[in-house]
């Protein structure tokens, strides 16, 4: 079982994993891989975005290991924790997403031992690191400084989670890293992993495997900025001047990789300027979602497709537009997503505004809903994937289009399914009754007959089997492409 380890590093590897988990949610097909392995690597671990992400993956997880494998549709791929892959029961590492840090609580100056350090190393230390470094506390990440990163996160391969990464790593295997460039935690942390992952020299079990693993990584340039407020440790006007010193470093010391993605955008209206900590919570972005979709492009290639060296990507649009629609993606994108998100979004509708009024109706009455909705653990889970307020796709599909690069592909006000997808609404003609387009009686009246047809005795997987199976054919018959 082909297995993709993916490594989100600092928030911004956060908050991709959860525009990666809204697109798995939705069926879109990741090739070349049975199960996907995010390891969270953020030394903050009260980081609003990891822990909003967490909950998601955990949600997702308890759904898809009821449903279990499928080659198609919702929920299909398996996203396991590190722990699971081979079923420690040893409790080697803890099960969860997150690389345990062991609750570093103290200060940069402590970590180091520099009380203790000679007068001589003292000045070597002064030389490279700042007071404000020095004195900084690491429960809250890096908080900009890729400098202080390095120096903890070099210890990270020696870790027993890295250990066991790679004692159950296995050929075929693929590894693929998710960092901004203008930070502190994924900036250090993305060039220091590849390097040590990848070292010949490294004391890792399978490092055979290891280095000849097809590995890609996404770096993220800056795409949003910060308000600017006096004593702020983080300062937005230096996200360039980061960027420029981090890339000229990529370019000389970056080896053992098959594809490197960058990404970036003008940045619009500032966030708030939270440093870290559960506050450090930003709206869902397009530039997440493109990132997300690099992991999908390279699990599309094979391995004689790297033959030729290291393959570099951007992502771009033929036409500059500040609200983007499925029109505006190149159309392998548009064909990765467009009929996914779609489906998940009737899906979602339908759940929330209709399906309470189907008591009547056959499939619901055989399928006991009335006895499992709101009740139910894996129902109400599903519901928490939905509309949850932190991690919900609803919200995320409401925060894509809230920004002022806004990803606004749906018309989200509306419960009318045929004005749902925007430059593609499907137009209906009123003197004819027997075609009302995707409406509450076609999907009621194709839910009955698709109940009758699936021999599935789980009530929980017939029910995600039944919305597959009509809301693929309200997509194929109804508006057919985008």
């Amino acid at each position: 079982m082909a297995k993709l380890f993916i490594f989100g590093i600092g928030g911004t590897g956060s908050r991709v994993i959860r525009s990666l988990t809204m697109l798995l949610a939705a069926g879109v097909e990741i090739k070349n891989c049975e199960r996907v392995v995010p390891i969270i690597i953020d030394p903050d671990a009260q980081n609003g975005d990891m822990n909003r992400t967490v909950e998601l993956l955990k949600t997702y997880k308890r759904i898809q290991k009821h449903l279990g494998l499928r080659d198609k549709g919702f929920f299909k791929t398996d996203i396991s924790t590190l722990s699971n892959i081979a079923n420690d029961t040893d409790g080697v590492v803890q099960d969860t997403f997150v690389y345990d840090f062991g609750g570093i609580n103290q200060r940069f100056r402590d970590y180091i031992h520099y009380n203790s350090l000679s007068p001589g190393t003292k000045s070597v230390i002064e030389l490279l690191f700042t007071d404000d470094n020095l004195e900084s506390p690491l429960t809250i990440g890096f908080r900009g400084s890729p400098n202080v990163g390095s120096v903890v996160l070099n210890k990270i391969v020696d870790s027993p989670e890295i250990q066991y990464f790679a004692k159950n790593f296995q050929k075929g295997d693929r590894i693929f890293f998710i960092s901004s460039i203008f930070g502190g935690t994924g900036a250090a942390g993305f060039p220091l992993l590849l390097k040590n992952l990848k070292d010949q020299q490294a004391p890792l079990a399978n490092a055979g495997y290891i280095q000849d693993a097809l590995t890609g990584a996404i770096t993220v340039l800056p795409y949003f900025a910060l308000q600017a407020e006096d004593g702020s440790v983080i300062d937005s006007n230096t996200f360039i001047t980061k960027t420029r010193a981090a890339l000229s470093y990529y370019e000389h010391h970056l080896k053992g990789l098959e594809a490197l993605y960058y990404i970036a955008d003008t940045p619009d209206a500032p966030y708030q300027n939270q440093p870290g900590g559960s506050s450090q919570q930003n709206k869902a972005h397009l530039v997440e979602l493109l990132s997300a979709m690099a992991v999908l492009d390279f699990m599309d290639y094979n391995a004689a497709d790297f033959s030729s060296g290291t393959l570099y990507h951007e992502y771009g649009f033929t036409e500059d537009t500040r609200e983007v629609q499925f029109g505006h993606l190149a159309p392998e994108s548009k064909e990765k997503i467009a009929g996914s998100l779609s489906r998940f979004l009737y899906f979602a509708k339908y759940f929330n505004s209709l399906l309470k009024d189907d008591k009547d109706s056959p499939y619901y009455k055989n399928l006991e809903l009335q006895n499992l909705l709101g009740k139910d653990s894996l129902f109400k889970d599903l519901d928490k994937i939905i509309n949850s307020p932190d991690y919900g796709f609803l919200n995320w599909l409401r925060e894509l289009n809230s920004n002022q690069r806004s990803f606004a592909p749906f018309n989200l006000s509306t419960d009318d399914f045929n004005q749902l997808i925007r430059g593609k609404e499907i137009i209906t003609k009123s003197w004819n009754i027997f075609d009302k387009g995707i409406s509450h009686g076609f999907f009621r009246n194709e839910l009955d007959a698709a109940e009758k047809q699936i021999p599935e005795r789980d009530r929980f997987r017939k029910f995600i089997q039944l919305f597959d199976r009509v809301t693929e054919k309200a997509f194929t018959e109804k508006v057919k492409t985008v």
